[in-house]
């Protein structure tokens, strides 16, 4: 991750790119550290795509987002997807495989869980669906169901 930000990094004549090496657990820290690059008077896209499944309990993922989106102004969006195990079984077999190697556990979410972090957004159509139903390409050979699930939402 860290590369492919500093490749960013130079910058260009649209804007300017910042990492922040932070901790999802302490949004504050985040909101404040981007807040040094961002101009939080004007909207602002918020992408968290399969990030929320390293938060383990439900209710804190919630919480996180939630304090996420509280800070950015009306007219903001939230890109969020993560996986599911509603689409293939395997899909839980690997998830738990994963798990159990040691690495950071991932925590397979339902698509209504998933919808529960677009509360109080105005959700874009198509809705929470398989990602590659979301504004999908005829071009390319991709199946229409997934375990990947997401949405974008506006903030009013």
């Amino acid at each position: 991750m860290l590369v492919h930000a500093r490749a960013l990094l130079v910058g260009t004549a649209e804007g300017r790119t910042a990492y922040i090496d932070g901790d999802l657990h302490d949004p504050a820290a985040v909101i404040a550290e981007a807040g040094k690059t961002l101009d939080f008077a004007q909207p602002i896209g918020l992408i968290l795509s399969g990030v929320m499944g390293h938060v383990p309990d439900y209710e804190a993922a919630r919480s996180i987002t939630r304090q996420l989106v509280a800070a950015l102004p009306s007219g903001s969006y939230l890109s969020l997807n993560d996986g599911t195990s509603l689409i293939s079984a395997e899909m839980q077999q690997a998830q738990d495989d994963y798990n159990d190697s040691g690495a950071t556990p991932y925590t397979l979410r339902s698509p209504d869980e998933i919808a529960g972090f677009f509360d109080g957004l105005e959700l874009v159509e198509p809705g929470v669906v398989p990602c590659p139903q979301w504004r999908p390409d005829d071009a390319v050979d991709t199946p229409a169901d997934i375990d990947a699930f997401g949405g974008v939402g506006r903030k009013r």
